[in-house]
């Protein structure tokens, strides 16, 4: 104990001094994170252009498959073979996405070749995806991918909002949890 009466006071005036600074600036960060994550969002929506819809994966036959979205579901080849695949039994109408018969032909024509020694290679797999790019391009699509900035962009609109809008309630909630502990 000390003989100061203002001394013994003073340590708690401190603490709550510094629970109201860190609780001010908790709430303000956080609420200055949403116009950024609003005009991050705001960026990526002006900047954003269509992606190809021509994409090919590779898979191994027996394995399972979820076909996507129609508009999005890629060519699908055996990376063994070079073959199609397919998911389900039956093959339907949008088997090979946005995908020709002349263009499935091409791409596996290509695949069978790379493949004829057993396996696709990492190069083999690359040089498939390049003549899919090429006709993605024919079709008027130059971006088979996201761009960085497109990426970076949303991820930084929706991890500034979702941290803006969800600190100062866990704050709230802190706050409210101290008063009932007394």
């Amino acid at each position: 104990m000390s003989d100061h009466p203002e001394a013994s006071g003073s340590g708690s005036g401190e603490a709550g001094q510094v629970h109201k600074v860190l609780l001010t600036f908790g709430c303000l960060l956080p609420l200055l994170a949403v116009p950024l994550g609003a005009g991050s969002l705001a960026a990526h929506f002006v900047i954003k252009s269509p992606t190809s819809p021509y994409h090919v994966a590779f898979s191994t036959s027996g394995r399972a498959c979820v076909p996507k979205d129609p508009e999005d579901t890629p060519l699908r080849l055996d990376q063994d073979t070079g073959e199609v695949l397919h998911c389900g039994l039956l093959m339907d109408a949008n088997a090979w996405g946005p995908f020709s018969a002349d263009e499935v032909s091409r791409v596996t024509g290509l695949s069978k070749a790379c493949a004829a020694d057993g396996h696709l290679s990492h190069a083999d797999r690359d040089a498939v995806e390049r003549l899919v790019a090429e006709i993605g391009r024919e079709h008027g699509y130059d971006k088979t991918s996201p761009t960085l900035l497109e990426r970076l962009t949303l991820r930084l609109g929706l991890c500034a909002l979702i941290c803006g809008l969800v600190g100062p309630a866990c704050l709230g909630l802190w706050e409210m949890h101290k008063e009932s502990l007394g």
